[in-house]
């Protein structure tokens, strides 16, 4: 089916593009707006500056020539015959002040105080007027009679001039500036939206392969999902099947005996009843785990409400052996119920392992610790004369046993389980004395809430002894 290109793909784009192209616009305006002024003030200068030579090159041959007043010399040099462009001159001394109009129906207004520093330095100082009641423009120009070594004036002339001729060089300046600035929006523009329109198709591709490979990594984890659960299940039904093995044989031998005319002992019926309840605990607890494991309901479960549960589960038959089951430790970390129920799985066996090889009254010990990462620690020893070492690298692998006449599943299983719930069983010591096997879970397998859950494992009976 071919791909459709997602609706929200354009609106970022166009809106990317826009935004673009309006700080375009903002920056050729901005850059315009400054050059315009730059260059009308560059024209006007130029301006004056060709005025001011022509006056103070006659300033400076009059004096040359022993005129000795240098006021007087302005004023001379302010009576020569005028160009046919200028409409007024007036000279000032050198502070600005004392003016004579010397040309034209009015005076030119005095230069301000802060033009007076630059003049003092020789620089002239220019203003374009465009006066509202006539038709083109005067050029004021306040221009500098330097008397020796600036900063020394002999007077200051001011001198207004036609500036119709550049009113029109500003026409024309700012007719190829806007040309020059539609060109650059047109040609930058264009390159711009180019580029950004490539720039998000590339990132819009690249969020589509990112949206497809998080559905295929979604579909991915759903199916390991599926997988794990699977594997659970089936490891737990191999739990099942393991455990019925022995209870039915003996159950298989002891309704043989019965119809051989044979008044049956009362130590075998109880036997047989006994291995009745176990077979049933056992179908009930294993179809207790399937069922949370398909559920869709979770909740929590305390490992100290936990660990109870397995020792009265198999209290019965540690009674029978003369062994005890005895609990120690107190790790108050929480699992789900899913977690609590697999791991009730593996300690359960471990513990019944661990009855059949504990000699008869002693102790078998199950303790509870918090690993120093947040992880959970469930040992299960005993008192036997150990594992046989030719089956110690082996110990976990189908098939291989440490009993006579066992099927070598039960260890195998075990350890399916826990892998299930992210965690591991291993053999942490064995000898003479006795043997240890711990039940490790990581931090991330371990629930984190403090909220109460429902109990799944509740029996009737009492709790085994328990020990501090």
């Amino acid at each position: 089916m071919p791909s459709r290109t997602p609706s929200w793909r354009h609106g970022p784009t166009l809106g990317a593009v826009a935004a673009a192209l309006g700080v375009l616009v903002a920056t050729v305006l901005g850059t315009r707006l400054q050059l315009r002024r730059d260059l009308r003030d560059g024209l006007a200068e130029r301006e004056a500056r060709a005025i001011a030579s022509l006056f103070q090159g006659r300033f400076a041959a009059l004096r040359a020539e022993g005129v000795d007043d240098p006021l007087l010399a302005a004023v001379e040099v302010a009576t020569l015959p005028q160009l046919a462009h200028v409409f007024r001159i007036t000279v000032f001394d050198a502070q600005g002040g004392l003016p004579s109009r010397i040309y034209g129906d009015e005076a030119v207004p005095s230069p301000d105080p802060a033009m007076l520093e630059g003049l003092l330095w020789g620089r002239t100082d220019q203003e374009l007027l465009v006066p509202p009641d006539r038709p083109g423009a005067v050029l004021r120009i306040h221009l500098p009679l330097p008397d020796g070594t600036a900063p020394s004036l002999a007077g200051i002339l001011g001198v207004e001039v036609d500036g119709s001729s550049l009113l029109d060089e500003y026409a024309r300046l700012d007719r190829g500036l806007w040309r020059q600035g539609l060109v650059t929006l047109v040609v930058s523009g264009t390159a711009l939206a180019v580029a950004v329109g490539v720039a998000f198709g590339r990132l819009a591709r690249a969020n589509r392969v990112l949206l497809e490979r998080g559905e295929r990594l979604a579909r991915a984890n759903r199916e390991l999902m599926v997988a794990t659960k699977t594997g659970a299940m089936g490891a737990v039904a191999s739990h099942l099947v393991h455990g019925l093995r022995n209870p039915m044989a003996g159950l298989q031998a002891f309704v043989g005996s019965i119809g051989d005319d044979r008044p049956v002992p009362v130590a075998d019926r109880a036997e047989a009843a006994l291995t009745l309840r176990r077979m049933r605990a056992l179908i009930d607890g294993v179809v207790r785990v399937l069922q949370d494991t398909g559920g869709v309901s979770e909740f929590e479960l305390a490992v100290g409400e936990l660990l109870p549960r397995v020792l009265q589960r198999v209290d019965p038959a540690a009674r029978a052996r003369g062994v005890r089951a005895v609990l120690q430790g107190d790790a108050s970390r929480r699992l789900r119920n899913r977690e609590a129920n697999l791991l009730l799985l593996v300690v359960e066996n471990l513990v019944g392992n661990a009855l059949e090889a504990a000699p008869d009254g002693t102790d078998v010990l199950v303790a509870s610790e918090s690993g120093p990462d947040g992880g959970l620690v469930v040992r299960v020893s005993d008192s036997g004369r150990g594992i046989d070492p030719s089956v110690r690298e082996r110990l976990f692998e189908p098939t291989v046993s440490t009993k006579p006449g066992g099927s070598g599943l039960g260890l195998a299983i075990t350890r399916q389980l826990a892998l299930a719930v992210g965690g591991d069983v291993m053999l942490e010591r064995t000898g003479p004395d006795g043997s240890t096997f711990a039940v490790r879970l990581p931090p991330e397998s371990v629930a984190s809430c403090e909220g109460l859950g429902v109990d799944p494992l509740r029996e009737a009976g009492s709790s085994p002894t328990r020990k501090a």
